[in-house]
């Protein structure tokens, strides 16, 4: 008699059966893809981020060492050519022509 109730509890307690939602592991698929595509766009540009820091350190660097090796001018009103200002100026407009993009053509 047990064994026959346990049977009748478990055939009207028992989950009904229904078919696999697809739609729901294909947005859980794509949000996984998303993540993955995320996380390796924060680790480039952390990449990027830290060897733009490394080069901006290493010309700060050279400028504060131009900048004790060169005696003080007394050049008035004109920034002689062999100073760090003018080092820095010149790093200054290589950076703005490099850095700016061409603008796109307009038909």
């Amino acid at each position: 008699m047990s064994s026959d109730m346990d049977l009748r509890l478990k055939s009207l307690l028992a989950a009904p059966e229904r078919s696999a939602d697809d739609a729901f592991a294909e947005r859980i698929h794509r949000a996984v893809l998303a993540e993955q595509r995320m996380q390796a766009a924060a680790r480039i540009a952390w990449t990027r981020f830290a060897a733009e820091m490394a080069a901006a350190a290493s010309v700060i660097c050279a400028f504060l060492l131009l900048a004790r090796l060169t005696p003080l001018p007394d050049s008035g009103n004109f920034i002689p050519l062999f100073s760090p200002a003018a080092a820095g100026l010149l790093v200054l407009a290589l950076w703005v022509g490099v850095s700016s993009r061409p603008s796109e053509a307009r038909l």
